[in-house]
């Protein structure tokens, strides 16, 4: 595999400035882990971009960075990044050090892939898992679990995690006889118009009052994230 490496420099700007890091194109981030204490960086946005593309949040990054003059290298998953509600843009990463020689457990995302003849008849795909827990060692880790949709032939076929083969080293922590994605048989006009009615009503109360959570949210995240530099994090 592609050995994925991100480049980053010693954060020294903290709260209301880091506006000003942002107008550069630079992402303010945090390192840290069970054995590292935090350490504030600062990553060129489009260099994170490129980079998360091909990582996600389940590939090693090999992050470089100087301190006090000696070149370090660490091995870091992508733990947490924070958008900005209206741009969508990082706001903020949190990079987690990993050692690799130790077990940890992560969510993977589902690829789901192929033509499903049931799917041609009319039939309705139904996604039950859009990732699937797993345990290994980080270098096992893969990007995604591919889930072939094209044995879904008959209406009311399910694909459970039993199905899926899982690459060596990989402990699935979610039990065999749950259900990843199936095909029910078509819907009616009917059907499908009280459906759509349904969650039209859902939707128009989870958009009220959705701008002014989003500035609390906004407010939120810059008072945890950047009013000062950040504390020890705990597992």
């Amino acid at each position: 595999m592609e050995k994925l490496i991100l480049k980053a420099e010693k954060r020294n700007i903290f709260g209301k400035k880091s506006k000003n890091l942002r107008k550069k194109g630079l992402i303010p981030a945090i390192l840290y882990g069970k054995k590292t204490e935090n350490y504030p960086l600062e990553i060129k946005a489009q260099d994170f971009h490129t980079i998360y593309k091909k990582s996600g949040d389940t590939n090693i990054i090999d992050l470089e960075f100087e301190e006090q003059g000696k070149k370090q290298v660490r091995n870091v998953l992508v733990q947490d990044v924070s958008y900005h509600f209206l741009n969508g843009q990082p706001m903020h990463i949190d990079f987690y050090e990993v050692e690799m020689d130790k077990l940890i457990k992560a969510h993977i995302p589902v690829n789901f892939f192929g033509e499903s003849p049931a799917i041609a008849k009319g039939g309705i795909l139904i996604k039950s898992m859009n990732e699937i827990e797993v345990e290994a060692l980080p270098k096992d880790l893969p990007h995604e679990i591919p889930v072939d949709i094209s044995k879904l032939i008959n209406f009311n076929q399910t694909i459970y995690i039993r199905d899926i083969k899982f690459p060596s080293g990989i402990k699935v922590l979610v039990d065999e006889d749950t259900p990843i994605a199936s095909i029910s048989e078509p819907i009616s006009e009917e059907e499908l118009e009280k459906e759509l009615g349904e969650a039209k009503t859902v939707e128009e109360v989870e958009v009220e009052g959705e701008t002014e959570k989003a500035d609390k949210e906004e407010e939120k995240e810059e008072a945890s994230k950047e009013e000062e530099q950040p504390e020890e994090k705990k597992d």
